[in-house]
Order: structure tokens, then sequence, then C-alpha cells
């Protein structure tokens, strides 16, 4: 009896929160440098690898190189990320001001969440369809009943629908998180 391999959920959530960690929210966070890479030694390294990140007032961050030859990289590195802060290098380090979001802003990131929702549950369903062609192959092959085959189906919908509940929660979460002022 053949059982059917669906993509680990944990993966799939993982993935959009990656994503959705880096649409700000009101208060800012260390979390919306952790996608800024910084070519520094030669190589791309996460801004968390090469300095200390610290919030020393609300809607500011102060990132304090270990090594002070990389402030312009991480400086540059910030600029081209364009996450709505302009880097400031004070020379010990680059502080970043944030200015607070505007209603529209606002309005603008509750839709980049709609939009990483839907990605993320196009890649869900994606993944049904390929699992339920191997299926229906297992089931061609001989190597699966019918009556097998719908258990399996139904077992799949079950995970996709708690997947999609759960894909759902997050961005309601976040998009809540964005309207508080």
């Amino acid at each position: 009896m053949s059982s059917y391999k669906f993509l680990p959920a944990d993966k799939i959530i993982e993935h959009l929160k990656k994503r959705l960690v880096s649409i700000r929210t009101g208060r800012v966070n260390a979390t919306v440098l952790d996608n800024i890479l910084v070519t520094a030694y030669g190589d791309k390294m996460p801004i968390q690898s090469i300095a200390t990140v610290n919030v020393p007032e609300s809607g500011q961050l102060l990132i304090t190189p270990f090594d002070k030859s990389l402030n312009q990289a991480i400086e540059k590195a910030i600029f081209d990320a364009n996450i709505g802060a302009s880097p400031i290098n004070d020379g010990a380090g680059i502080r970043l001001m944030f200015p607070p979001l505007t209603e529209e802003a606002r309005m603008k990131r509750a839709k980049d969440v709609n939009v990483h929702e839907e990605e993320t549950k196009i890649t869900v369903r994606s993944e049904r369809q390929d699992i339920l062609k191997q299926l229906k192959a297992s089931k061609d092959a001989g190597e699966i009943s019918e009556d097998e085959l719908k258990r399996q189906e139904v077992a799949i919908q079950k995970e996709v629908d708690m997947l999609n509940k759960e894909i759902e929660a997050l961005c309601q979460d976040k998009k809540a998180d964005l309207m508080k002022v």
C-alpha cells in the first residue's frame, strides 16, 4: 500500500513567516533586516552575522558592525533593500529612522500580505496536484486500490484545509498588526 508524501506544512508556514516578517508594521523590529545580505569579505552575509542590532527607541534601529570597515557595505545593502528608512552612517554604526506609517502605507502593506497569502495557497494547491498525480499513477500501476486512492485524496484535502486555515490566521494577524496605530 503506497502512501502520499506531502510537502511538510512546517516548511510552507516557515517560508510564509519569513515573507511576512519583512513587512514592517507600526512597531520597528530588527527582523526587518533578516532578508538583507551585505557583501563582506568576498561573500554575501546577513547583517546579524556581522553586526549587533539594537532598538534604542521606538521607530529607530542602531546597527553596530563588529568591523567598522563594513559600515559602507551595510549602508549600501540597506539602501538597496528599500525598507522604508534611509541609513545614516555616523562612523561608529548605522542608524535607521523609520517614519510612522500612514494609512495609505498600511493599506499597501495589507495588500502585500494578501499577495503573500495567495502565493502560499497556490504553492499548497500545486503540491496537492503533484501528489494526486502520483497517487493516480500508483492506482493505474496497480499499486493501490480505488478505495485507497479515495482515502488518500480525502486525507490530503483535510491536510490542505488545515494548512490553508493556518495560512489565513497568520495573514489575518499580520494585517491586524498593520492596522494598529
